[in-house]
């Protein structure tokens, strides 16, 4: 894996602006990731570009520093884009290597490294990336079977953990609630406010049912017709008007600026009492302090969701995702392990080849030799029971130096395999084939 790396920039490392212009141009095609890969000099190469990220993992035939990786492909990320592609700054740019950068893939992969920790779309992204590889020729060692264990722990870590069933942000909380209610409720929506929340209530209203009918309340009726903008669907109103006569609504998203509740008992109940006796009605207070009054009793069909539950929710669900991402930081681990375990396997198929070529060789000269002289006198049967004897014995003893080999290599390096295939090739004339891990 020594010879695997990435370079990238983030949410993390740098601004939106020079995210944006670190990313390659929408028509960079596959023969343009070619020759990005022959002038940088990378073996492998994979580019994934996101709204919070830009990153090329790569593998190299030889070992070069990084300062050199960062000048060649630089240079050559001007040259193909026509400058359009800038990377930022070395203080804004993150460069691992070898088990760094694979850990750093897996993270990334798992969405252990996103802004929203457990989110979906980065595995989808990941992949995406990786399939524009392989069409261009890009990938066909050690990188691609390091994206294919990315996506195995990736799988293993939704599967296995609670992570990506945590969600920590109120938003997400509420789109939640807003598509389970949606679901069973064809009643329209009534929101209280024309601010920032109002904006994304909307938004993830829509992204749920694009058709349905939703009533924007605000004291300044100005503001509530621009949130409805152009949606046809959308009837902006002033708040004065709503809570003297409360409409009927399934749904009410309460977000204004107001000091005291804004919806009382007697408001919630008028709103209930014209839904169908089976059908539910929502309240969701997105407000601090409060806009909707605490419910003293229960009303049947009536759910309330405040901010301070909404906020205690999440704060549960973060310190069990503290928990689960302990778990997840051992998987990382331990798939890092198991790959490197099928690198060296990999490196160490051309050796035994190498070995057991020249085992044979040595081996059958010898009995050669003993059957032309000493055991000449056998017949045709014996001399092939000799023959197969040799040959099984040579089976077993070259496992002896393998597992030394393999032990040492694990232990150390696996250029300690490059150096064995050399000497193979020095004693015996034949051609070692060594493999980077």
């Amino acid at each position: 894996m020594k010879r695997t790396g990435v370079v990238g920039v983030s949410y993390r490392t740098t601004q939106a602006d020079k995210l944006a212009r670190a990313t390659l141009p929408s028509d960079f095609s596959a023969e343009d990731l070619n020759e990005l890969a022959r002038l940088a000099g990378f073996a492998e190469l994979v580019y994934l570009g996101t709204c919070n990220r830009v990153e090329l993992y790569f593998r190299t035939d030889a070992v070069n520093h990084n300062a050199s990786v960062l000048f060649h492909l630089r240079r050559s990320l001007a040259d193909l884009t026509g400058g359009a592609c800038q990377l930022p700054g070395d203080d804004e740019i993150y460069f691992y290597r070898g088990t760094d950068a694979i850990r750093h893939l897996f993270r990334v992969t798992a969405s252990l490294d996103s802004m929203m920790v457990g989110e979906a779309q980065i595995l989808g992204q990941v992949k995406q990336a990786h399939e524009a590889a392989h069409k261009a020729g890009r990938l066909n060692g050690i990188l691609d079977q390091a994206f294919h264990e990315a996506f195995h722990l990736a799988k293993r870590i939704r599967t296995e953990t609670e992570l990506s069933r945590r969600p920590v942000s109120l938003v997400t909380l509420v789109e939640r609630k807003l598509e389970d209610h949606l679901s069973a409720s064809s009643a329209p929506a009534l929101i209280l406010g024309a601010g920032e929340m109002a904006a994304q209530s909307l938004k993830l209203i829509r992204g749920i049912d694009p058709r349905r009918r939703v009533v924007i309340a605000n004291r300044t009726p100005g503001r509530a017709e621009r949130l409805a903008g152009d949606d046809a669907d959308a009837y902006p109103l002033a708040l004065d008007s709503i809570l003297m006569a409360p409409p009927a609504a399934g749904l009410v998203v309460a977000a204004t600026s107001s000091q005291e509740p804004l919806l009382w008992h007697g408001e919630i109940a008028a709103i209930r009492k014209q839904l169908p006796p089976d059908e539910p009605l929502l309240l969701i207070d997105l407000a601090m302090p409060a806009n909707i009054e605490p419910l003293e009793e229960d009303i049947p069909g009536v759910q309330l969701v405040g901010i301070e539950e909404m906020r205690a929710e999440a704060e549960r669900n973060r310190l069990c995702r503290l928990k689960e991402l302990e778990r997840c930081d051992e998987l990382v681990e331990h798939q890092i392990t198991i790959l490197r375990r099928r690198l060296l396997d990999r490196s160490l198929s051309p050796v035994a080849r190498d070995l057991h070529a020249a085992f044979d060789d040595l081996a059958s000269r010898a009995v050669h030799r003993s059957l032309e002289r000493d055991l000449a006198h056998l017949a045709e049967a014996d001399r092939q029971a000799v023959e197969r004897m040799t040959r099984e014995l040579v089976k077993r003893l070259v496992q002896v130096p393998l597992r030394g080999l393999k032990g040492a290599a694990w232990e150390h390096s696996v250029a300690i395999l490059e150096s064995f295939c050399h000497g193979l090739e020095g004693n015996t004339g034949r051609s070692g084939n060594g493999r980077d891990a």
